[in-house]
């Protein structure tokens, strides 16, 4: 009725509202009201007035209104019969009072039936409501502990926000999130999301890429590929057309390419991007640019102090050997110094000099002498000064004279009056000592009084020595860093700093920041004796677990735990559904088949029992699956059994009085049970014919969802939201979509219906199930073969084809530019500007150059960009230096290939002797002026530009002018250097005491003592004992005192005329010579002379005359009978004139003749005496080889064999390998003998007449 109301109310109002614009349209005038509808049409004739400017067509749809209102009123009349009707009937119906009835488990209960929805809940109907409550006295209904927490019975909770458990019977099931099967490599679950996600990226071909890159295949170029939803899609890449009429294929790309623009130098052509050095200046690096040729200088690294030239062909010096003094050193080589002392060689570039090793003296003072590299004891140095041996002097200390004497390299200072005692013990003024007691400290006495210190410790070459006990300084041997000591190499935590990793390294520590490693957790801890910031660890049960582990439950194996910062989070472990219907609670979950749980018992495999609700009926137990059956009873012989309340079975009663049955002629029988016709849930029973009915009792349904059978509710089907299925059918869920239930002995259970993978990387979403027959692309939906913009990329477009989404960039165009730009908003580039190396240029700009903004401008022209040099100034300057640009400046000056600063003075080229200076870019050289030497034999070495004085070569070593030496072969001979000339001779004794005595080691016979006619001698103190000043004696230094005297020698004066020789002055022992003696040139090697000293016989070696003492044989007369000849060195006997016989032939007495060139004999007082000469150790260079001159005893170096060669028109090869051709037509003079003249020989050329051209020439050689 309401809405029939509502329906009229808008007809009517909407009947108005026609009706008074109906009235406005023909005159405006209003109508009356709709009750005065009928009225009006009955007052107002068929032609009035009123109605005179209306059409028919304006008052027809009023017309049908009407109609239309007057149909509904008659269907309202006709309904409101029909409701006045139905309300008589309810009025004459009688209420009676019904028992309430409650809902439970999908059936009605009556009032007072009792229920279990569950195993810990029970309910009871009570006024028609049903009271539910837990069954606490169930030691399985108790509750149940989660990670420390209790649950009721029935209570549900969720310990993190993707698990959702329920406490039921004592058990906690936890069900977590149903996630969707990903199809990608890896995946990863974002902070607070329950499913996990897959990682953005893709990896194709070994590489990572990120999502949404567009990328060509590396093993086929002509493959572009995406990575969308971590998976690469390939598609083929279709190539533009190019504009240039032959295109080339280039290595590594799929469409080919115009061919770049190549360079072109005179006769050479080069190609884009070629790099080479100008020919004559491997220092210059020119390269083709997009046809342009670019010259830059190349700069050499200084990586060693003394580099070695370059390499022909190459520019940079190298450190491979030593270019020193102007001349160049393999690395090893031996490096002269200039320091006789110094032991230098060539160490990859460097210069490394070691002084050479000295043995240790006996003296605290040792003294130097001039040409020797060691101290030794024959002098003293004092305070910088040098002293001879016993030599006294005088010092200023402290206000006060001081004498000193130098006494063996120990100068003795004398203060008279003044010592010093310290721990009872008595030192000398100036002494300096180390006390037993106190290693550490080094004392003096300074005027009487002993100063004593600590030991000054030289500074250690790092930064945190060491000190070990006992010692007085430090070393970096170890490491001492923060009060802890380390040992070299060995690798610790800094105490103080535990972000720092240190080493200990030749007594350095050297520390660096320890690379933390990321953290998995939102709020990752730090302690304070700890340097990386780590995830915090979880107690549980009074365990700790390491974040990011997994584990059990220390007190529950059912449950999986995992520590996620600090905090240990526990869900049961997932159950597998059971494979029988009535499991046994195993470990932790219900799927133990090896026996049956029913009615709240537990009963094992094969066991039978009585039903619990049912006592007629038998149950088994088999693999978990329980078969009830009625019991079996045994047969009876009474025609009319009974069935006596609490038993299974009937039994024959005794013979009662029947019943009559309703609807039969057939009594019932007594305690017979009969269904009366038409109500099968009635039972009644026949006792001692008296009848009695009763409603059938339903038994309460073991099951969830049972079906209603004839009576009462039965679980052989389900019964599920208003609808019947079989035991064990499956039908689609009514309440939740996409899930499926299965209908079990009255138990219905849903799942969501399993879907299959899609085969597909970005499938649509369908009813249930993800398909692929549309795509679903960040978050919006397409269908298949549907192209769309790429919603990341402007300039992308998209494709979805059955789930597959390839997206690539819109074509373009291929510009006619090389550096076309790309404008804001657009997708394609043009040539209306430039982009060159992230450079944005108009068209027609200049700028600088980004590879070379210095020295380079490029322009835009049309889309391409064209650099070049900058143009360099001219220098005013004949040797700049390159600067910025490489351009030519007067800054510094470049020479010889070396660059030098303005200012700087330099040694000019190899070999010239020149130094140079630069000023302004200009070079000036001046020629070094040598200083005067104050000695007759000079040398100049190689690479030096002056001379030096040069001493004496003797036995393989140089030694100095004036000094003097005892031979390594003669320990009682001694030599010495004058004027370049080296005289040996065995030392002359002489004795100057009655009895003197000779060691095994003594050259001379010692006297005791060192007194000489009344006077005392000191240690190492010579004198000359007579008249005689050639007679010297020494005071021995060392040992007992003793004393033993010698002649001095004299030198051999070589070359010396009769006329210019001196006679020893007074006081002198040796002649002289007044003017300079002969030079032993190499024209003389291994020639002799015989100097004014007949004893002596010299021979010209090393460019030095050595000058040997003969040696005399020994007589057999009595001294008194000897006599020296006149030019004679040895004495002979007088008195016998007995001549000799030697080899058949009678030799006179005191007669010599040469046996051969290295053996003389002489007869002497009728005895033959020969003596053979030996000859000194030869050492020849590399080039050189011992060689025996005719005439001559001992062999000397010469150079070693070698050929030259000329042949053909013509060509000549030298000794030393060199190939020379020379075209001429005179003679030559080819090789010859500069010194004796032995040889010569020359070549003549003439012209070839043979020859079509006559400039060829031939050669002929001829020996003279």
């Amino acid at each position: 009725m309401a809405g029939a109301g509502a329906a009229l109310l808008a007809l009517v109002l909407r009947l108005g509202s026609l009706a008074l614009a109906a009235t406005r349209a023909a005159g405006g005038e209003e109508l009356p009201g709709l009750a005065d509808i009928h009225d009006y049409q009955q007052q107002v004739p068929a032609g009035s007035s009123i109605l005179a400017g209306a059409t028919q067509e304006q008052w027809r749809p009023l017309k049908e209104w009407l109609g239309r209102l007057e149909a509904e009123v008659t269907q309202l009349r006709e309904q409101n019969k029909d409701l006045q009707a139905r309300v008589r009937q309810l009025e004459s119906c009688e209420c009676r009072l019904v028992s309430p009835q409650c809902w439970g488990l999908g059936r009605t209960w009556p009032e007072g039936a009792r229920w279990e929805p569950d195993a810990c809940t029970a309910c009871v109907c009570q006024d028609g409501a049903a009271h539910c409550g837990p069954q606490p006295d169930l030691p399985h209904c108790h509750g149940c502990s989660h990670n420390g927490q209790a649950y009721s019975n029935g209570e549900t909770f969720s310990p993190d926000s993707c698990t959702t458990c329920r406490c039921l019977a004592g058990t906690v099931q936890c069900q977590g999130p149903s996630c969707s099967e990903l199809n990608c490599l890896e995946s990863y679950t974002p902070p607070g999301e329950c499913c996990p996600v897959c990682r953005p990226g893709c990896e194709y071909e070994g590489k990572l890429y990120e999502e949404g890159t567009s990328f060509l295949s590396r093993s086929n170029p002509c493959l572009q590929c995406s990575c969308l939803r971590s998976l690469v899609r390939c598609v083929p890449m279709k190539c533009p057309p190019s504009p240039c009429p032959e295109p080339i294929l280039r290595p590594g790309h799929c469409c080919p390419a115009c061919q770049v623009r190549g360079c072109t130098e005179g006769d050479s052509h080069r190609e884009h991007g070629q790099e080479w050095t100008t020919p004559g200046d491997p220092c210059r690096i020119c390269g083709c640019l997009e046809g342009h040729i670019q010259c830059r200088q190349q700069q050499c690294a200084s990586l060693c102090p003394y580099p070695a030239r370059p390499l022909p062909g190459t520019c940079c010096p190298v450190c491979d050997g030593c270019f020193l003094n102007g001349r160049e050193h393999r690395s090893g080589e031996p490096v002269g110094s200039g320091d006789p002392c110094l032991h230098c060689r060539c160490a990859n570039g460097s210069v490394q000099c070691e002084p050479l090793p000295c043995p240790p003296v006996p003296c605290r003072y040792p003294g130097r002498i001039p040409g020797q590299c060691c101290p030794v004891c024959d002098g003293c140095e004092y305070q910088g000064h040098q002293y001879r041996s016993q030599e006294t002097f005088r010092l200023q200390e402290s206000g006060r004279c001081v004498h000193c004497s130098c006494q063996v390299g120990t100068p003795a200072v004398s203060h008279p009056g003044l010592s010093c005692v310290l721990n009872g013990e008595e030192f000398a003024e100036g002494v300096q000592w180390e006390p037993d007691d106190q290693p550490c400290t080094a004392c003096s006495c300074q005027d009487g009084v002993p100063v004593c210190g600590a030991v000054l410790c030289p500074p250690p070459l790092c930064q945190h020595p060491t000190q070990p006990p006992g010692d007085c300084c430090p070393n970096c041997e170890s490491c001492t860093y923060h009060g802890q000591v380390y040992t070299n190499g060995q690798n610790f935590t800094d105490v103080d700093s535990p972000c720092h990793i240190c080493r200990c390294e030749d007594g350095t520590v050297r520390c660096s920041l320890i690379d933390c490693p990321p953290t998995t957790c939102a709020r990752p801890q730090s302690g304070s004796r700890q340097c990386c910031p780590r995830c915090p660890d979880c107690i549980l049960e009074t365990q700790v677990f390491v974040d990011g582990e997994s584990f059990s439950h220390p007190g529950d194996p059912c449950q999986e735990c995992h520590c996620q910062e600090g905090q240990a989070r526990c869900q049961l472990r997932a159950c597998p559904r059971a494979p029988c219907t009535h499991p046994l609670l195993g470990t932790c979950c219900r799927s133990d088949c090896s026996g049956c749980a029913f009615g709240g018992k537990e009963y094992p495999n094969g066991a039978d029992f009585p039903h619990p609700s049912d006592p007629c009926r038998l149950c088994h137990c088999l693999s978990g699956n329980v078969q009830c059956l009625a019991r079996r009873c045994p047969p009876l012989s009474c025609p009319e059994p009974i069935v006596v309340p609490g038993d299974c079975c009937p039994q024959c009663p005794a013979v009662p009085a029947g019943c009559p049955r309703p609807g039969s002629a057939v009594p019932a029988g007594h305690q017979e049970h009969f269904t009366p016709p038409g109500d099968p849930c009635r039972r009644c029973l026949c006792l001692n014919g008296s009848v009695s009915c009763q409603r059938l009792p339903c038994p309460p349904a073991p099951c969830a969802h049972p079906r209603q059978g004839p009576c009462c509710p039965s679980c052989d089907g389900c019964l599920y939201h208003g609808k019947e299925f079989a035991s064990g059918e499956r039908f689609p869920s009514p309440s939740a979509a996409c899930h499926v239930c299965l209908c079990w002995e009255g138990s219905v259970g849903c799942e969501p219906r399993a879907c299959a993978p899609a085969q597909c990387p970005f499938p649509a979403r369908g009813d249930c199930c993800p398909a692929c027959d549309g795509c679903e692309y960040l978050g919006v939906s397409y269908l298949s073969s549907q192209e769309f913009p790429d919603p990341r990329e402007a300039c992308n477009v998209c494709n979805c084809l059955g789930g597959f989404v390839t997206c690539s960039r819109w074509p373009c165009e291929p510009p006619g530019c090389s550096h076309p730009l790309t404008m804001p908003g657009h997708c394609c580039p043009i040539c209306q500007g430039c982009l060159y190396h992230g450079v944005t240029a108009a068209p027609g700009e200049t700028f600088p150059d980004p590879l070379d903004p210095t020295c380079s401008l490029c322009t835009c022209q049309e889309g391409s960009v064209s650099c070049q040099k900058k143009p360099c100034p001219p220098a005013l300057c004949t040797h700049p230096s390159p600067g910025p640009c490489f351009c030519p400046v007067c800054h510094s000056c470049l020479s010889q290939g070396q660059e030098h600063q303005d200012g700087e003075e330099f040694e000019g080229p190899a070999g010239s002797c020149e130094r140079c200076s630069c000023q302004a870019g200009h070079v000036s050289c001046v020629r070094l002026r040598c200083p005067p030497l104050p000695c007759l034999l000079q040398v100049t070495e190689p690479g030096s530009c002056c001379p030096r004085c040069r001493g004496c070569l003797a036995h393989g070593a140089e030694h100095p002018e004036g000094s003097s030496w005892v031979p390594p072969d003669s320990p009682c001979s001694s030599c010495m250097c004058h004027e370049g000339v080296v005289t040996c001779a065995r030392v002359q004794c002489v004795s100057s005491c009655t009895q003197p005595h000779q060691g095994p080691n003594d050259c001379c016979p010692r006297c005791s003592g060192c007194e000489h006619e009344g006077q005392k001698y000191g240690p190492g103190e010579i004198f000359q004992p007579g008249a005689d000043p050639c007679h010297v004696c020494i005071c021995e230094p060392e040992g007992p005192p003793s004393l033993h005297c010698h002649r001095r020698q004299c030198p051999s004066l070589v070359g010396c005329p009769d006329s210019q020789l001196l006679p020893p002055g007074p006081q002198h022992c040796c002649p002289t010579c007044a003017q300079a003696l002969s030079n032993c040139t190499e024209g003389l090697l291994g020639s002799e002379l015989t100097p004014p000293d007949p004893c002596y016989t010299c021979q010209c070696q090393d460019l030095t005359w050595l000058c040997i003492h003969r040696t005399c044989p020994e007589l057999s007369c009595p001294l008194l009978e000897r006599h020296t000849p006149a030019g004679s060195c040895c004495p002979v006997c007088q008195a016998s004139n007995q001549s000799c016989e030697h080899q058949g032939r009678q030799v006179a007495s005191g007669e010599r003749w040469a046996v051969d060139t290295c053996t003389s004999c002489s007869c002497v007082a009728g005895t033959v005496r020969c003596q053979s000469q030996r000859c000194p150790p030869l050492s020849c260079g590399r080039d050189e080889a011992p060689a025996l001159s005719p005439g001559s005893c001992c062999p000397r170096c010469l150079p070693r064999p070698a050929s030259c060669m000329a042949f053909g028109d013509p060509h000549y090869r030298t000794f030393d390998g060199r190939l020379l051709h020379f075209q001429g037509s005179c003679s030559y003079v080819l090789a010859k003998d500069c010194h004796g003249g032995d040889f010569r020989w020359t070549s003549a050329q003439w012209l070839c007449l043979s020859c079509r051209s006559r400039c060829f020439t031939w050669s002929c050689g001829v020996a003279q």
